[in-house]
């Protein structure tokens, strides 16, 4: 009976474990504090956020306000500052990129009051943004960029940043993407082929934009055929949307693959257009010409000695003639 009483309490306490830890794993993660801007200590911090709220990073005993984010050299408090950035507002803070240009790395909050570190500490970086095109889902691991895609295939962009999508995120709320596609004509594009790519949720280090719940798949059909840029740009927040790089272009072509298509015959005939052949060809004919021309020239001296024979022998016959006739009657004159 009490072995009973143990096998059912544990089996309670395995049920209620398994229940609590399915219940994190679906929680919203909340990497700061209530709010995307309040920053907690370790939370990672970006340039250009704007109207962070500093106040955690406090020194609990003394309570007094942060001043500063310092950071050192190799990260060793027991070296020099490598840069200070001021705060004058703890609760109302823009991290512009004056303050931190090349300096990004861990920052130490300090307290004027206390002439101190607070003992708490976050990371600062900019917010990093890359984009691949690839085949739709599952075949995601192809990448398709640079190579002309054959009409009817199915396609998805990956938007990748490695510190945003799993850094700024405070319950449901994320940084945003617009995916921008730029067409042969020149034409810039965030809705294609029936897919709205605006307004995209930056939820993990990379997402795909045929994800559950993400835009789907877009398949290449009736497109023009040419060269395709695809850029991703900050939607939000607004400091990113303003002054953060977009990320870099990439690029598909759309059309048949090279020797399927009529561009085989078109590029043979460019090849035989520009043969230097041509010259010898052209010289047959003249080699030709002038053999052929010393037969005619030939012909003519043959065929004019044939008439000049027959007018010398006219004459010679008809001298005879006269001469027998002149004899004839010179003998019967005689008589």
């Amino acid at each position: 009976m009490v072995r009973s009483i143990y096998t059912g309490i544990s089996g309670v306490g395995i049920v209620c474990c398994l229940l609590l830890l399915v219940s994190a794993a679906i929680a919203p993660v909340s990497a700061r504090g209530d709010t995307i801007s309040d920053i907690e200590p370790g939370d990672t911090v970006f340039v250009y956020e704007e109207g962070l709220n500093l106040s955690a990073l406090r020194n609990q005993t003394t309570d007094n306000p942060v001043t500063a984010l310092v950071k050192y050299y190799d990260d060793d408090t027991g070296k020099g500052e490598q840069n200070r950035i001021s705060i004058p507002d703890e609760t109302a803070f823009d991290l512009d990129d004056a303050l931190v240009e090349e300096d990004t790395g861990l920052y130490y909050a300090y307290s004027r009051e206390d002439n101190a570190r607070t003992g708490k500490r976050i990371m600062v970086r900019y917010p990093d943004l890359r984009i691949e095109p690839v085949l739709a889902a599952p075949n995601h691991a192809d990448r398709i960029e640079g190579i002309s895609i054959p009409t009817g295939t199915a396609i998805a962009f990956k938007v990748i940043s490695l510190y945003v999508g799993t850094q700024y995120v405070a319950g449901d709320e994320h940084a945003s993407v617009d995916i921008v596609v730029t067409t042969p004509d020149g034409a810039e594009l965030t809705t294609f082929k029936g897919q709205d790519l605006s307004d995209l949720p930056i939820t993990a280090t990379h997402i795909y934009t045929d994800d559950p719940g993400m835009a789907g798949p877009i398949v290449l059909d009736r497109l023009q055929e040419g060269e395709y840029q695809v850029r991703a740009e900050w939607r939000s927040p607004q400091g990113f949307a303003d002054s953060a790089e977009d990320s870099n272009v990439v690029t598909f072509y759309s059309g048949d693959r090279i020797g399927v298509n009529t561009t085989v015959p078109t590029v043979t005939t460019t090849t035989i257009t520009g043969t230097p052949t041509t010259a010898p060809t052209t010289l047959a004919p003249t080699e030709t010409a002038t053999e052929t021309t010393a037969p005619e020239t030939s012909v003519p001296e043959t065929t004019g000695t044939v008439p000049a024979t027959t007018p010398t022998q006219a004459p010679l016959t008809l001298i005879s003639v006269l001469a027998a006739l002149s004899l004839g009657i010179l003998v019967m004159t005689r008589k």
